[in-house]
């Protein structure tokens, strides 16, 4: 019923603007007569003019129809709207010079074919115009006083976006009262009525003068320097900062006020973000059956969002954790209408299993994100940190290569590079593992290391966000630790580069920038809530806890350290060891999990590692990308 009665009310609406466009016209084409004979029509024209008014304005009202004039809402009328009147008049002036010249072969005054197209222009697109405009000033009048005045900074294709969307949508509860643009060529320029009222320099003078509530960042291409500068100046004169999402967020290229949200650590920590077009590298994924494990942690679930874009026949997601697994799963399917998704609930260490999946899917590509990653946790549980970052990553491997699978690319950490915790040395040697089965097969096995990514689960992002709602204190370990930090987004783009450029044996490296002060993320963080460093939010210094190092390292010393075509992508090349002792030393390895004692096993790891890593004796350099027996 309800659907009956929203028919009714459009079927209304439309022969409401068909009866006020029918109406516009006749007085149109009759004024034409008017202006032409300068209000003294004689009476021969008179009879013209009566004899086709209705059918100039039956003529017109059917082309309007078919060209959808009057299934388009007035108040939200637009610059495409009036090309598109401007292409139904154009219609219009043709149709009826066939009427009236071909069809009736009158000796109908050509000017007033003209004078008419004009005021029909200006009669139709003036009434739609008017319609909002009016439309706008009664709800202006309204909710002048409830909306907040905000600034917005970028006088860019951006800024022009969100000032018309706000303009044309009174939901919205802003009142844009100028622009900000560090371009002094803008200044005095305006956009929608609003002016370019001058650059960051006069921020706070102008949050003043305005009485702003709310600044918008509305460039995306915007460095990281600019939106700390302008959020600290917000933050000083007591006024709330909102950003666009960087330009590498915005998938489809297009902004939005929807988008507009609070200014987050990542806006304004170390450096900029890499841009990738995963379009343009991702043609191995395309069409393909892809697998990604660990699909419901923070990296793996990226991945699948952004494989998922890429349009695979198959993203088989694999994972230990049910719930995880679900909520991907319906975040692709209800968010983004992904239908190709298949969930594995299993273990990645249960190589009959792994192997029956790939073949079962035809699995061309396979992401090994899975892993345990808390280095402090790992001290304390050593044979999991074994058996699921090294040994699951040696069977995931053999199963890789028994089903075909043409690329492997696993996820490593720069607590692999001279590690000191048992979950740095266990994804070393899953590293070294990965470059081994590449000397020796046609998968193409790759690596790819990077540091902290921010907001990841357990990280020091979450845990810092916890503290500062619970009223403090932050917590850190030591105020000289520093650490390497990226975006989820930008971590993953560059993960599925290396998919794309490797040929097998690599090891890629994202530049992660400089590293990031732990101590100046906390107070950055309490800034970014709106609080004050010890008045609000105390900061305590707990002590450096097990495995964690002071600073972490990208490279080991004896990696060559190569650029790439791409931005941020970084080649380490490093030496091998001898295949066979490695391979044996590891299967020993395996053994004494069921035998020894938990001290044994941790001695044994570290003699793999010293031996394997750091000084084995027969380290030989071998040509990039060359098989070897």
């Amino acid at each position: 019923m309800t659907e009956v009665l929203q028919r009714i009310m459009i079927f209304r609406r439309q022969i409401l603007l068909i009866v006020v466009d029918g109406v516009l016209l006749a007085t149109a084409f009759t004024l034409a007569f008017f202006l032409r004979f300068e209000f003294g029509i004689p009476s021969g024209q008179m009879k013209s003019l009566t004899s086709f008014i209705l059918p100039v304005v039956a003529t017109k009202l059917t082309i309007f129809y078919f060209c959808g004039l009057h299934r388009r809402m007035w108040r939200y009328v637009g610059m495409r709207d009036l090309y598109n009147i401007i292409w139904a008049i154009l219609l219009c002036t043709l149709a009826i010079t066939v009427i009236i010249y071909v069809i009736y072969g009158s000796t109908f005054p050509r000017s007033v074919i003209a004078i008419d197209a004009v005021l029909t222009l200006a009669f139709i697109s003036g009434a739609r115009f008017a319609s909002r405009a009016i439309r706008g000033l009664r709800t202006g009048g309204i909710l002048t006083s409830q909306m907040k005045p905000i600034l917005i900074v970028g006088a860019s294709a951006s800024g022009e976006t969100i000032i018309r969307e706000i303009l044309r949508r009174p939901e919205f509860p802003y009142r844009p009262v100028g622009l900000i643009d560090d371009d002094i060529r803008k200044r005095g320029l305006s956009i929608h009525g609003i002016r370019v009222l001058g650059t960051r320099r006069q921020l706070k003078e102008l949050i003043s003068k305005y009485q702003v509530e709310e600044v918008f960042v509305c460039a995306p291409a915007v460095s990281r320097e600019v939106i700390r500068d302008i959020f600290f100046q917000c933050q000083e004169a007591g006024v709330v900062c909102k950003t666009l999402p960087g330009i590498h967020e915005i998938i489809d290229g297009t902004v939005s006020v929807d988008q507009v949200r609070q200014v987050e650590i990542e806006d304004i920590l170390g450096r900029e973000p890499a841009r990738v077009d995963l379009k343009n590298v991702a043609s191995y994924i395309t069409g393909s059956s892809i697998a990604v494990t660990g699909a419901g942690g923070t990296i793996g679930s990226e991945l699948c969002r952004q494989i998922s874009r890429l349009n695979p026949s198959v993203l088989l997601m694999i994972d230990q954790n049910e719930g995880n697994l679900f909520q991907i799963q319906q975040e692709l399917l209800e968010r983004h209408g992904f239908t190709s998704a298949v969930t594995a609930v299993g273990n990645i260490a249960n190589r009959g299993r792994m192997k029956a999946l790939f073949d079962t899917y035809s699995t061309a590509v396979v992401f090994h994100a899975a892993a345990h990653k808390h280095v402090p946790m790992m001290e304390l549980n050593l044979v999991e940190a074994i058996e699921n970052n090294l040994l699951a990553t040696k069977a995931l491997a053999e199963a890789c290569i028994e089903s075909k699978v043409e690329r492997f690319v696993a996820i490593s950490t720069d607590k692999a590079v001279e590690p000191v915790s048992v979950m740095g040395i266990t994804k070393a040697l899953a590293e070294k593992i990965v470059q081994v089965y590449a000397l020796e097969n046609s998968t193409k096995f790759i690596n790819v290391r990077f540091g902290n990514v921010l907001d990841s689960s357990g990280s020091v992002v979450p845990i810092f966000r916890q503290q500062i709602a619970r009223g403090g204190p932050i917590t850190v370990t030591n105020p000289n630790m520093t650490r390497y930090f990226m975006t989820i987004t930008e971590a993953v783009q560059l993960v599925i580069l290396a998919g794309a450029v490797g040929r097998g044996g690599e090891t890629f490296v994202l530049d992660m920038g400089d590293p990031v002060s732990i101590l100046e993320l906390a107070r950055n963080m309490i800034r970014l809530s709106g609080l004050e460093i010890d008045n609000d939010i105390a900061i305590e210094f707990t002590g450096t806890r097990p495995g964690e190092k002071m600073q972490e390292r990208l490279f080991w010393d004896h990696e060559d350290v190569l650029p790439t075509e791409y931005e941020r992508l970084l080649e380490a090349r490093n030496s091998f060891t001898s295949v066979a002792e490695f391979k044996e030393s590891i299967c020993q390895l395996e053994s004494a999990l069921g035998t020894s004692n938990t001290e044994d096993l941790k001695n044994k790891l570290l003699q793999i590692c010293h031996y394997y890593l750091y000084t084995a004796p027969d380290y030989v350099h071998r040509p990039h990308g060359v098989a070897t027996e």
